[in-house]
């Protein structure tokens, strides 16, 4: 089956094949919108050598273009594929390949039941989706400058959170500790194989003790018994993190939605009933259900699982109220 010049570097020997190409090509495209001399505000068009390499091509030659940058749309393939598998993959992930001139972009992601829960009532969370689900994960952390989880997630989990299933760059860790009550031997601490953050209450950063194991030590003010995470957001931004991936648990990737703070969400339903146990989002619930968040939604089929990508940035984007969803036909992705 044919694929198009603008995602393959070589003629696949195969769906295998040309996925692969296209998530090379996803991560190139990722990368190049990081740098810091790329202009979101600016259209751009770009040439896939054959070795695959992103070639640069000036304002008057478009025309030879296999990609293009628009800023109210991101990135576009001067064609689309005729294989199903890849253009699944650029589906889902080209609209988290973008920039933005205004400041951090954060997608989150939460895997529950049918019933709304991430984990037993002990915590037990291996693996409430499937083995498709946990490979997006890994996509996610590879597109992502850093990952952020809270300290239920790191404490019961001990969370490698690396890009070890797929092809890509290890983000920063960012564990979010308020109390620094986590102890020094996790693997996020001891591993080595990635840098890592921890943020907690500036008052807990005394002086000398900006380290924790391997891990650099950020503190971060407390509003209302919580780390403020909007000064989160800059203080990372700081650091040269802009592109933020809100990983779990449940009450962190909530804190972020409810404060508005979540660009995307990705929310996977697995077909499991757990019964009871800890709850996935839970955010403050309004009076009327005019008033519910209804973004725009698109669903990807993982195996046995149901992705909902959800587009909360969409609100920011469009001029009033618009928040009525569109549901695109089921991708699959493997």
């Amino acid at each position: 089956m044919e694929t198009p010049s603008a995602i393959r570097a070589r003629p696949p020997e195969g769906p295998a094949e040309a996925e692969a190409d296209a998530w090379s090509l996803i991560c190139r495209l990722a990368r190049l919108s990081r740098r810091p001399g790329f202009d979101p505000t600016r259209p751009q068009w770009l040439r896939v050598k054959p070795d695959g390499d992103l070639t640069p091509l000036g304002a008057g030659e478009p025309r030879g273009s296999d990609w293009a940058w628009r800023p109210d749309r991101g990135w576009i393939p001067s064609r689309g594929s005729r294989d199903p598998g890849v253009q699944a993959l650029l589906d889902l992930y080209l609209p988290l390949c973008g920039s933005s001139p205004e400041g951090a972009w954060v997608v989150g992601h939460l895997g529950q039941s049918l019933d709304g829960f991430i984990a037993t009532g002990c915590g037990d969370s291996f693996y409430v989706t499937g083995p498709e689900n946990l490979r997006h994960l890994h996509r996610l952390r590879a597109l992502s400058d850093a990952v952020l989880v809270g300290t239920e997630t790191a404490a019961c989990d001990d969370p490698r959170l690396t890009t070890r299933l797929v092809p890509g760059d290890n983000p920063v860790r960012v564990i979010l500790d308020r109390q620094r009550r986590l102890p020094p031997g996790l693997r996020l601490f001891t591993d080595g194989e990635a840098q890592t953050l921890l943020c907690c209450d500036e008052a807990r950063v005394a002086w000398g003790g900006d380290r924790q194991g391997q891990a650099r030590v950020l503190g971060i003010p407390c509003r209302n018994g919580r780390l403020d995470l909007r000064t989160l957001l800059v203080a990372l931004e700081g650091q040269g993190l802009r592109r933020l991936f809100v990983e779990g648990g449940g009450a962190l990737v909530s804190a972020f939605l409810a404060q508005g703070l979540l660009d995307r969400l990705h929310l996977t339903l697995a077909p499991l009933v757990i019964g009871t146990g800890r709850p996935g989002l839970r955010i403050p619930a309004p009076e009327r259900l005019a008033d519910a968040h209804r973004p725009p939604v698109r669903l990807f089929r993982m195996g046995a699982d149901l992705l909902y990508d959800l587009d909360f940035g969409a609100r920011s984007r469009t001029q009033g109220d618009t928040l009525g969803g569109t549901l695109t036909p089921l991708a699959r992705i493997y």
